[in-house]
């Protein structure tokens, strides 16, 4: 079990990694949202698109990107680009992941995540803690990928949740 403590303590990524019953995220965002996942998972594989109720998740949506599985995941359709994430990076909606115009290190990430959740059929977790400069907080990134199904059979949409947290410098 990767524990918040020894993820912030450590310099380097973990994951992605299947989540597992008990996994403690840093964020209650992503808390928040395999939560609402496993609500309306139920019995199911994964949740139908349809059953997400856009009213319930009004906390999650600046962190949500939502894509479409293409081909079994090569490629991933950005249908949702959350605001955080459009502030950070500019809008991608509308565009193949592949050709999304953001630094590559973070497309990279992105198919990890996407591509692992895709071959589990079930939540994947990653966590990248990225330097500080000089003055500057750290920031620990998160992301949660989660599978959904337009039609209640086949993982055709993954719902991925980004979430930076900041933390001061050791002095």
């Amino acid at each position: 079990m990767h524990r918040v403590e020894t993820r912030r303590a450590g310099k380097k990524a973990i994951g992605p990694l299947e989540v597992t019953e008990g996994f403690e995220f840093c964020s209650p965002v992503l808390t928040q949202a395999l939560s609402y996942w496993l609500m309306i998972k139920g019995d199911a594989p994964f949740p139908r698109r349809a059953d997400l109720v856009p009213e319930k998740l009004v906390a999650l949506w600046p962190h949500i990107l939502m894509v479409d599985v293409i081909d079994d995941g090569t490629d991933y359709f950005i249908r949702l680009f959350g605001q955080y994430l459009v502030d950070s990076y500019g809008e991608q909606t509308g565009r193949l992941s592949s050709q999304a115009r953001v630094p590559e290190l973070v497309r990279e990430r992105s198919k990890q995540l996407f591509d692992a959740c895709v071959a589990h059929a079930g939540p994947v977790y990653a966590y990248w803690p990225e330097s500080a400069a000089r003055r500057r907080a750290h920031v620990d990134v998160e992301a949660l990928c989660l599978p959904l199904s337009s039609d209640g059979r086949s993982l055709d949409r993954l719902m991925s949740l980004n979430v930076n947290s900041r933390r001061e410098r050791k002095k």
